[in-house]
């Protein structure tokens, strides 16, 4: 038999260890006849604590993942996919009811709004085999043109945004996978779908404030002062709207050395977090004797909260689309701008995958590739 050869990979993982002793992760491109190096901004520390493999293990995911991708990205112009033929009978809508049933509950009512769409378009019974690439273009079609549900007035209509139709699609894809896997189906016939077709996702443009934007903040007056210290808190450690509103007194505590902590249920995830809040978060505390019930007692919904914050922002000569949330990608883009590691970062968001931390790191390396190209021609 002859010998077979095994293609070499166009990307490799490697690491180069730095001058704390942590080793730094980067990507070795080599295609074309060039060599390039992305750096991850992810590193692998010295293993002495059971937390110490685990942020190894979830680091060394995050770059294989990053990895795979860009290999993806490499390879997507040079193969295509062959078409197969579906076979299965089972209905689809009760099969995504079935996957639903054990994710968390965000996750659950994406999902089911995802279901809610398909039977818009084609029914409430929809069995595997109808579902192929005709299908798929179809249901791709539906969602630019179907309008978005929530509170807008009749004279008024708005389609569903780029983020939520690649979310649909990303999970559809997710659950035809998983069918494949279990043998109900013979293949993924997202696979068939020409890439202008599927919907993109959109580009990680999060909006975040400088620390001098924060600083004008402020130093700027605003008639709730309430609203004003909630969101400078939040620039400062990360919490969103929902988990600073049900923030009681008891959530925070003072370790052994004075330093002050916040354990809080996430509404978001259900999951702990256990936030160290720094001096400069502690002063936009109320300063106030009673210390029972929650911490920002008298603030309002998030909807006139986001109306008091435009006011705030325009009054501050800040040009952003400013909300709650803003304050958040705040925090973690200041903390990756001054060093923060990105696992850090992202157990400080309580984030359960350091993957959805890696857009931040993106955002970083957009501002610095924009410093760079800022600087003038010096050929004429």
């Amino acid at each position: 038999m002859k010998k077979q050869l095994k293609a070499k990979e166009p990307i490799r993982l490697r690491a180069k260890r730095i001058s704390n002793g942590n080793q730094s992760l980067y990507l070795d491109f080599y295609a074309g006849g060039r060599r390039e190096y992305e750096f991850l901004r992810l590193y692998i520390v010295p293993e002495q604590t059971r937390e110490d493999k685990e942020k190894n293990r979830q680091c060394l995911q995050l770059a294989n993942a990053i990895k795979a991708k860009r290999i993806v990205e490499l390879q997507n112009d040079e193969y295509g996919f062959r078409i197969s033929t579906i076979k299965a009978k089972e209905n689809f809508l009760e099969y995504i009811d079935h996957f639903a049933e054990s994710r968390k509950p965000a996750y659950r009512r994406l999902t089911q709004s995802l279901k809610n769409h398909i039977i818009r378009y084609k029914g409430n019974k929809i069995p595997f085999c109808n579902i192929d690439k005709h299908f798929l273009n179809g249901f791709a079609q539906y969602l630019n043109s179907v309008e978005a549900s929530g509170n807008i007035s009749k004279k008024e209509t708005r389609k569903l945004s780029q983020g939520t139709k690649w979310n649909y699609f990303n999970i559809l894809s997710l659950l035809l996978n998983k069918a494949h896997r279990e043998g109900i189906i013979a293949t993924n016939p997202m696979k068939e779908l020409e890439p202008e077709m599927r919907p993109q996702r959109a580009e990680p443009r999060r909006t975040f404030l400088t620390i001098d934007e924060v600083r004008k903040l402020a130093e700027t007056s605003i008639n709730r002062n309430d609203v004003k210290c909630a969101f400078l808190f939040s620039c400062l450690c990360g919490l969103r709207f929902s988990d600073i509103k049900q923030l009681a007194w008891r959530n925070l505590q003072k370790d052994s050395k004075g330093n002050m902590i916040a354990e809080i249920v996430q509404q978001k995830t259900g999951n702990l977090l256990y936030l160290p809040i720094s001096n400069e978060a502690v002063k936009q505390l109320p300063n106030t004797e009673n210390r029972t019930g929650t911490v920002f007692a008298t603030l309002p919904d998030a909807s006139y909260t986001t109306k008091i914050l435009k006011s705030w922002a325009c009054r501050a000569g800040i040009n952003k689309n400013v909300t709650f949330h803003v304050a958040r990608h705040t925090f973690a883009t200041l903390g990756l701008t001054y060093g923060a590691e990105l696992y850090t970062i992202s157990k400080l968001l309580g984030h359960s995958d350091i993957r959805m931390t890696q857009i931040y790191a993106d955002i970083i390396n957009e501002k610095k590739l924009e410093a760079v190209n800022a600087i003038p021609s010096i050929t004429g």
